[in-house]
């Protein structure tokens, strides 16, 4: 009973993972829409793997926050911290 237990928790935990890892690269896809190194606008919508880490989150936090009614604000709202944070990490790597 122990032995199915277990193999049930790492079944789960590794489906969750997967579905986090799944749903965050399609995040990151949509994000590429705009943010690509082929971009004839990089000055104004940067490629995102140029940025730092601590900059990628520290903007995407400032635009979470913001009051204004911009692009950024909009694509933000169905996201968390944990989400934004979870791009990051898919991104430039855990720390």
């Amino acid at each position: 009973m122990n032995n199915i237990l277990l193999i049930f928790f790492c079944f789960f935990i590794f489906k969750q993972t997967l579905g986090d890892e799944i749903r965050t690269s399609m995040i990151i896809n949509n994000c590429n829409l705009c943010h690509t190194d082929t971009s004839d606008n990089v000055k104004n919508i940067p490629y995102l793997k140029n940025l730092e880490k601590d900059y990628f989150l520290s903007k995407m936090y400032s635009y979470k926050k913001e009051k204004e009614n911009s692009v950024m604000k909009r694509i933000l709202i169905p996201l968390n911290e944990l989400d934004i944070i979870e791009m990051a990490d898919y991104l430039y790597g855990e720390d």
